[in-house]
């Protein structure tokens, strides 16, 4: 993906296929944030870009995450088979630290899912959440 593929429509969302996971999920900028009212630089259209290009080094982490929260939560041996990455939430300002917000299906809770708050410092991807659904977002 190049950040100049990074086009949201008047709902603040876009769609994209990830093809190391053979799906598509909705990118969507928090109305939140002063960013969604502001023309994005090209410099924050490539850290989003960047983020997703760069799947490979932190799905594991994501997904070791749920898995690790539900046998915390429900007492259960959840898999990868369980998982499914929905949406990826962009959670921070233009100048800021990158923050995203990971929500996933999950089949152990269809209705709640499982959100994930994921912060990159110095290149390295953090787990700063995780909870249901809506700690993707909130």
């Amino acid at each position: 993906m190049k950040a100049t593929e990074i086009i949201f429509d008047e709902n603040l969302e876009m769609y994209v296929s990830l093809k190391d996971l053979g799906n598509e999920v909705y990118i969507t900028l928090s109305d939140s944030l002063f960013a969604s009212e502001e023309e994005l630089t090209d410099e924050y259209k490539e850290k989003i870009a960047s983020f997703v290009n760069n799947l490979s080094e932190w799905y594991s982490l994501a997904c070791s995450s749920v898995i690790a929260w539900a046998k915390d939560t429900y007492k259960i041996e959840a898999c990868m088979q369980d998982i499914e990455l929905t949406h990826i939430f962009v959670l921070f300002e233009q100048n800021a630290e990158e923050l995203f917000g990971l929500e996933f299906r999950v089949e152990f809770d269809i209705e709640h899912g499982c959100g994930i708050k994921i912060r990159i410092n110095d290149g390295k991807y953090d787990i700063v959440e995780v909870g249901t659904g809506d700690v993707a977002f909130c």
